[in-house]
């Protein structure tokens, strides 16, 4: 029965936002938890359990749509050009990728690959913090202090930081001669050039939460977690092809998911996060549960 209300709704939730009618987020995976709550007494333990990680991030997310608002430093567009170039000969690999591929027979389904690693971002982590609360707490709990931690880290360079992604940079004439556009992304230019916050690249979590994910699993999974890999590496080379991030934003990336999986998840792990700090957070958070 839980398979199949699972099965609906992610049919239902799929389909929604295929039309255009739900991007995929946070708060989507949320109205769904909150949902099979209501209807099915199993999720619900779920539901508790899982609510302050998700509060947590929502609040992060919420957050980051106005760390340009909160900043008085000045958007950093020229510089990143320059270390993207300097890293690579003068070439920019957006530029020469979108070049290469985008009249490709095999075009279009680079495009439909690219956008589902592109928008997964918003999923995977959610994904993996189900799994690793079925397993224990210990593991779960150190997995999402490691990603709140890591998102917060992000948030606070968004606001001493604030970095143009390449389609921002040609979208303001720094780029004319190399233009990178977002012409193949699923969410029309226009959209995300007036969404609130279009400066948050550096560091990219594209990169950063699939990399935490790769290396939690690796460590909780071993050998058999191995394929786990393929998935930053695609979603970096997604944000690359569709114009959303530098290289050196993927790497920045890669260094944040690091820093704090070997610093947040291995330390919580290894002294087994205390049950009784765990229960107060979650009072403290979800009063009522």
């Amino acid at each position: 029965m839980l398979t199949a209300q699972v099965f609906a709704f992610a049919v239902i939730v799929l389909t929604l936002i295929a039309a255009d009618v739900l991007y995929p987020s946070t708060e989507v995976f949320l109205m769904v938890l909150v949902l099979l709550a209501v209807m099915n007494a199993r999720v619900r333990a779920f539901a508790i359990d899982f609510a302050p990680f998700i509060l947590l991030i929502y609040s992060y997310d919420t957050l980051r749509n106005f760390a340009d608002d909160l900043t008085r430093a000045d958007i950093h567009i020229t510089n990143l050009i320059a270390w993207e170039r300097a890293l690579f000969g003068g070439t920019l690999p957006s530029y020469w990728l979108q070049q290469a591929l985008w009249d490709l027979p095999i075009t279009p389904l680079l495009d439909v690959l690219t956008n589902v690693l592109y928008l997964s971002h918003f999923m995977t982590p959610l994904v993996l913090a189900a799994l690793l609360w079925r397993r224990g707490p210990g593991e779960y709990w150190a997995f999402a202090i490691g990603l709140v931690a890591l998102s917060y880290a992000g948030f606070a360079t968004y606001l001493a930081f604030p970095a143009a992604p390449p389609w921002y940079a040609t979208h303001h004439g720094y780029l004319p001669s190399t233009p990178i556009t977002l012409d193949h992304f699923v969410v029309p230019a226009d959209v995300v050039s007036a969404g609130p916050n279009p400066v948050a690249a550096m560091p990219s979590l594209h990169t950063a939460y699939p990399t935490y994910i790769a290396l939690v699993s690796l460590a909780t999974w071993g050998r058999r977690a191995l394929p786990v890999i393929l998935l930053p590496l695609g979603v970096a080379f997604s944000t690359f092809y569709l114009g959303h991030h530098w290289v050196i934003d993927a790497l920045a990336g890669a260094g944040y998911a690091l820093f704090f999986f070997g610093m947040v998840f291995l330390f919580f792990r290894r002294h087994q996060v205390s049950m009784a700090w765990i229960n107060r957070v979650k009072r403290t958070v979800v009063p009522h549960t």
